[in-house]
Formats: C-alpha cells, structure tokens, sequence
C-alpha cells in the first residue's frame, strides 16, 4: 500500500498543437488523434461496474458472465476502493480497476473518479479522514483533489476519468483546476435513468474550450445487471484485445462513446470532416459556445455548413459532410442521434 501525498506544485501541463493550428494546455491525452486513422480493432467496452465486493448485486464471476453474454469485448470491473480481479474469458477482457473518491465539496457532494487499470491502492490516499468511513463492503477515503488522484492512477499506466460529473453537481471549476486527468465520463446510463442528470456535455466542452485535451467514456455504472447491462458502452480502438492496448488506446483518445447508434468512419480532410454512421435523425458537429452545425433527416434539415451525402431506404442519414467556415475554433466533435432518440460522441476530431 502508498501513502499519497498532493504535489506542492503541480506542473503545468504539456502544450499540444490542435487541429485549428492553436497552441492550448492539454493533458496526456491526445486531442484531435483520430480513433478512426489505422490499425487496430474496434472493441465494445464497459468501463464503470460494479460487484458485490463492493456495492453491486452479484459476484464478480457472475457480472463478468452477462457482460459477456451481453455481447462484450473488454470489461473494466471498478468496485468501490476496491481492486476485483478475476481472469478473463475467451471472449471478454477483464482489466481491474476501481472508483476512488477525493473530498467533498460539502456534505455528501463527493467527486469520484475511475481509475482503469491500475494493481495497487493507497493505504493513506492524503484526505480529509474526517469522511472516511466503512460502506457496504469496502473502506471509503478520500484524496485531497483530482490532481493527486489522477496522478496516482496515470503513474500506473492507468486512465483516470471523472466519474458522473453531472450526477455529482460538480461545478466546472472542480474538473477545470485539475491536472493530469485522461478525461470524463460524458455519459452514465444509472445517472441518466435514475434522475436525468446523465448527460455532462456541458461541462466537457467547457474544458475544452479552455484547451483541456480530455476524451469521452460512455458506461453503465452497472450496479444491478437485471436492469442496467448494456444501456451505454465506450468503443476503444486498440492494436489488439491485450490490458496493454486497451489501456494505451484509453489514454490516446482512441475511442467514441455511445448508448445506440454506431460510427463507422470520422474522416477530417483539412476544413471538411465527413461521417458515416448507423441510420440516424441528425448528425451534429459541435464546438464552443454557439457554434455548431448539423444535418437532418426531417423537413427541418436547413443544410447549412453541412450537407447530406447518403441517406438510406428510410431516409436516415448515413453520412453527411460538414464544412465549417469559423476561423479558429479550439475544438469540433461528432455526435450522431438515432430515432430513439440515443447517442454516439467522438472525441474532438
């Protein structure tokens, strides 16, 4: 076990070029790396789960069995201060992990964070041990902020994404004053069916506005798999169906989130980016503040810096290329809708 210690000054991150030609703060992450360019295999993963080693309903054994039934390549068990290893199976890659937490911002408003990948946990995180307490069947503690614990994850090898921002009510400066981060979970099936609050677009794209070089998870939050198996997944590009190459494409950015429709090619040629995607309703390209353009399959589809390519026998869209005509914009990414109203995200393209 380690005892954590917060940096007395934490460095600045490394400086990244972006698409656009302007130079920004970033993370290890790689913004604008395209999961789409190259070899590599597209694998289904669930990131964010739960066993009944921590607080979930089932056994490890048995939560590994649906995911793997469910259809799943990779299976990222995340129990609660807890590190739960079971072998894989010849079907599902099984990588530990665990959610950690730091201290709250006030009484119960704790920020978590899942870190995926990592073999060793502190004995003595560095919080406020005035929150720390025995839940369910594990010790809670606490770092003192995201900076340590994402330090602590990242100097495993591991990814450290922030989990459920907009479930927890973080406010955008907690994710914005962080250092070292691989990025964020932009989507939790359990927040999103629990009480709306799953979706943390918002505040993804205010970091990065601000540089912030972070890539998009999409999970489950599994906790009972009679009811919350399969509503959302992470697709990572990886060399090959290794811990190695899943957890290499984690921290590259090689990935796209969804909760239905499936992207099968982002392409960017210099100013224009073309998609390709399962039938959807709409294809959006989004980026700061206002700006942003989609297409659509309805009447309502008003065409502008982006156009329809292919449509198919129902008229969804399939693909669309957009074309935008606003200099200097720090980021644009692809999100896709279906007629069911789900979603896939790219990370900045």
């Amino acid at each position: 076990m380690a005892t954590i210690m917060p940096p007395a000054n934490a460095a600045a991150n490394p400086r990244l070029t972006l698409v656009t030609g302007e130079t920004l703060a970033s993370s290890d992450v790689e913004a604008g790396a395209s999961a789409f360019d190259g070899d590599g295999a597209w694998l289904k993963a669930a990131l964010h789960t739960h066993t009944s080693a921590s607080d979930g309903e089932l056994t490890p054994e048995a939560v590994a069995a649906h995911y793997e039934w469910a259809g799943f390549d990779v299976l990222a068990i995340t129990d609660h201060w807890t590190l739960t290893s079971i072998p894989s199976t010849e079907h599902l890659l099984v990588i530990t992990g665990a959610e950690l937490a730091v201290d709250p911002l006030a009484e119960g408003r704790y920020t978590e964070i899942l870190a995926i990948g990592i073999e060793e946990l502190p004995e003595d995180p560095g919080g406020d041990r005035t929150y720390w307490e025995r839940l369910d069947n594990y010790d809670f503690r606490t770092f003192p902020d995201l900076t340590t614990a994402a330090s602590f994850i990242t100097g495993q090898g591991g990814a450290a994404f922030v989990a459920h921002p907009y479930w927890s009510g973080l406010p955008p400066e907690v994710i914005l004053g962080a250092k070292g981060l691989t990025g964020l979970e932009l989507y939790n099936a359990s927040s999103e069916r629990e009480c709306g609050r799953g979706d943390s677009s918002y505040v993804w794209d205010l970091a990065l506005e601000t540089g912030m070089a972070l890539s998009a998870i999409a999970t489950d939050d599994s906790h009972y798999p009679l009811f919350d198996i399969g509503d959302a997944w992470t697709m990572v590009r990886a060399e090959d169906r290794s811990r190695e190459a899943v957890l290499s494409a984690l921290r590259a950015g090689r990935t796209y989130a969804s909760n239905g429709p499936t992207l099968h090619d982002v392409r960017r040629d210099g100013d224009e980016i073309e998609v390709r995607c399962s039938p959807c309703t709409s294809v959006a390209l989004h980026s700061r503040f206002q700006e942003g353009w989609a297409v659509r399959a309805d009447h309502r589809g008003r065409q502008e810096g982006g156009r329809i390519l292919e449509r198919d026998d129902r008229g969804a869209v399939i693909a669309a290329r957009f074309r935008p005509e606003v200099a200097g914009l720090a980021f644009v990414r692809v999100v896709v809708t279906d007629a069911e109203g789900r979603k896939a995200w790219t990370n900045p393209v």
